[in-house]
């Protein structure tokens, strides 16, 4: 499986036509089949573990009762965002039996085909969620291409948003025959990683690179590689990775302890056998700073 693209969505070429449907039209088919993706209060309603456990040849008026938004369609599937809160749920009729989890703790449990999906759909959630109000004029805003954009209500304003993505780098720092993974203060005990951090404004992703790494570690690199991106649903970050390496003799950690708890050198053969050993655990394979450890670890 390519865990780089885990929560990347394959949008099909008829995508936009759904997105740019009115909502009328998009939810009166006859010959599609609707699955639903609960959300409730921030959490995801599940049935067997299955998210989209509620399908249906036709929406209801029921369904006014929550807010809607389109996902993606998979052939003659649509797969369609609902999301209300927890007074609103106890008065459907048709969600009953079901088990609430977080989303960290089950989407990397799914296939990939269905994390893709969930994961568009949790990401849309948290943006409407985030943008109720106009950041220009504060007025209400209201969906429009079925959630997928949204506009301001104030006539005189109307300015219209799209989600956003908010670029981040990660870097896997070579040092002769060894990288540096450092931990955050906050992560369950033992988890290391690459360093990362978000790109600022009127700043290239390389610059980024070089500024998050002097801050968190007090290091320079040099030849600074583009290896690959990733979608990270959770806060939205397109991670952008590369891999570099320290620009002089001088390799010695200066810890930002505002930034970070610890960092260290490691050799392949530490990480390896600390992994066996349960004395470091690495990132899970969906996230970038796997592939980029690992990719690294085959080489070395």
């Amino acid at each position: 499986m390519n865990y780089l693209n885990f929560y990347s969505l394959l949008r099909e070429k008829n995508s936009d036509k759904f997105r740019t449907l009115s909502s009328k039209k998009l939810y009166s088919y006859n010959n599609f089949i609707y699955n639903f993706l609960f959300i409730i209060d921030g959490k995801m309603l599940m049935v067997k573990k299955n998210p989209f456990f509620f399908k249906s040849k036709k929406v209801s008026k029921e369904f006014n009762k929550f807010n809607l938004s389109f996902i993606s369609n998979i052939g003659n599937n649509l797969f369609i965002l609902c999301y209300t809160n927890s007074i609103k749920e106890k008065k459907i009729s048709f969600l009953k039996d079901y088990d609430l989890f977080n989303i960290k703790d089950t989407l990397s449990n799914l296939e990939k085909n269905i994390a893709s999906i969930v994961s568009a759909g949790y990401s849309l959630y948290k943006w409407q969620c985030n943008n109720k109000y106009c950041g220009k004029c504060g007025s209400l805003n209201k969906f429009e291409e079925n959630g997928n954009s949204l506009l301001c209500t104030n006539n005189s304003c109307k300015k219209k948003i799209f989600p956003t993505v908010y670029p981040t780098i990660i870097v896997n720092i070579i040092n002769k025959d060894k990288i540096l993974l450092a931990r955050n203060l906050s992560w369950k005990n033992n988890l290391y990683s690459c360093l990362a951090g978000f790109c600022e404004q009127n700043e290239s992703a390389e610059d980024a690179v070089r500024r998050e790494v002097y801050e968190e570690v007090g290091l320079e690199l040099e030849k600074i590689n583009y290896k690959y991106s990733q979608y990270w649903p959770y806060s939205s970050n397109l991670m952008l990775g590369y891999e570099a390496r320290v620009a002089s003799k001088r390799s010695k950690i200066k810890i930002n302890k505002k930034e970070i708890e610890k960092a260290k050198w490691f050799s392949s053969e530490e990480i390896k056998r600390l992994s066996k050993q349960k004395k470091i655990l690495l990132p899970r394979k969906e996230a970038i700073a796997y592939s980029l450890i690992s990719d690294w670890l085959k080489k070395n």
